[in-house]
């Protein structure tokens, strides 16, 4: 099926390729009523870690889900909790709010739970909270560390609960399509042997922030959990992303998006090889992870070799992975793929023979207006677990990107190969 590059297609026609109803490009292919509810019709769902992500992104995606209700908040820092419980209605109905995710997973209402905290709780609460019978929509990574996958597929499959990892790609309409694509032959760019990714930005002139955080808002002992003991520092705490105790720098942040929807798209292994390189070129404040990136994965058993390139300050190309193979280059974004045919050097670039576009704005944008990436993949979570099936991005395919990531990190810290 050939595309004209430069025709948008509408999120009516790629549920049309996909062969589902229109609606389930929003709502994850399922009605309100139409499974059912074995406990009640409604899912009652709890928010552990109002952060930004929580407050901008996921909260808005779960109310565009049907049959969801948000019934508590959680939070160790009390502004954030505040404004989360504001956010969902709390002035105007009973929401639950507290500062202690157990006290949250002992509350009999609540089925499911979303979990947006810095890195280093994501394993732990996720065990937790599918203990106590909750199914879990955990953001990426969904490990800080290497030892914890293991741990997390073991609850998982112990438990039977439903967990979603929040790398939204997966549920992307134009993804959905190209995967079926490949799968089908219909798009074959021939034979692999590199693939690029990246995430780069511009955000000009860097200088820590000053947060105007006092210890008596916080619990930091609770933000703390399993990462070593330490002053209260509200840099740390807000720019956990690139502090080394709680987050897993570029990798974690943004590599970990292209990598977990590549190994969808061509079904690839753990790379058998990754080395990382990189540093503090142009963020040179307290933030203790690179801002410049190079890593590298090698698949010898495939011939072929991955690459995840970031930078903050230079975004030419912003995000973006290209698949390179013998015939054809295949470029995806957040909002597009193109397939562009290859030609002998002496011939010039052929034109792209093939494209779906369902995002309006630049190439390589970080997000696009036109559907809702947090809402469609909450939404495949919910379906999952009202349909009793895996989710899109269960916590195996989870836990393999967060590890290459971390394989990543290793390499950059030791400065050395990582042999996996």
């Amino acid at each position: 099926m050939k595309e004209d590059p430069n025709r948008k297609m509408t999120r009516r026609d790629a549920a049309k390729i996909l062969g589902i109803g229109a609606a389930g490009m929003t709502l994850g292919g399922y009605t309100a009523t139409a499974q059912g509810f074995a406990r009640n019709e409604t899912l009652n769902i709890g928010l552990i870690g109002c952060g930004g992500r929580m407050r901008g992104r996921l909260i808005n995606g779960i109310n565009q889900v049907p049959g969801t209700k948000i019934v508590a908040v959680c939070d160790v820092y009390d502004d954030f909790l505040r404004s989360a419980h504001a956010a969902v209605g709390g002035r105007d109905r009973d929401v639950y709010q507290t500062g202690d995710h157990r006290a949250l997973l002992e509350r009999k209402d609540i089925d499911a739970v979303v979990v947006a905290t810095p890195d280093h709780w994501h394993a732990p609460i996720t065990i937790d909270a599918v203990e106590a019978g909750k199914d879990v929509y955990v953001e990426k990574p969904v490990t800080h560390k290497l030892e914890e996958g293991p741990k997390l597929i073991e609850a998982q499959k112990r438990t039977g609960r439903k967990i979603q990892v929040g790398a939204q790609q997966r549920s992307m309409p134009h993804l959905a399509v190209l995967r079926q694509k490949l799968q089908s032959g219909e798009i074959n760019p021939g034979k692999i042997t590199r693939i690029h990714m990246q995430w780069c930005r511009h955000t000009g002139p860097y200088r820590d922030p000053n947060y105007k955080i006092t210890e008596s808002q916080v619990n930091w002992k609770r933000f703390l959990g399993n990462a070593p003991q330490q002053a209260f520092d509200p840099f740390r705490m807000r720019q956990w992303r690139w502090i080394w105790d709680f987050g897993n720098g570029p990798l974690g942040d943004l590599m970990v998006h292209w990598l977990d929807v590549t190994n969808w798209l061509l079904d690839l292994p753990v790379p058998s090889q990754v080395i990382m390189s990189g540093g503090k070129y142009e963020r040179k404040g307290s933030m203790e992870t690179p801002d410049v990136t190079n890593c590298i994965m090698e698949y010898p058993e495939l011939d072929m070799q991955m690459n995840y390139v970031s930078s903050w300050s230079n975004n030419l190309h912003k995000a973006s992975v290209s698949i390179m193979g013998s015939d054809a280059t295949i470029y995806f974004d957040r909002g597009r793929y193109e397939v562009t045919p290859q030609k002998p050097n002496s011939e010039p670039i052929a034109p792209v023979s093939e494209s779906m576009v369902t995002g309006t704005g630049p190439v390589g944008a970080d997000f696009y207006s036109d559907y809702d990436g947090a809402a469609l993949h909450i939404g495949d979570w919910v379906s999952a677990i009202r349909e009793g099936r895996e989710p899109v991005d269960d916590v195996r395919a989870g836990v393999q990107a967060a590890a290459v990531c971390h394989y990543g990190n290793l390499s950059y810290r030791e400065k050395r190969f990582v042999q996996v």
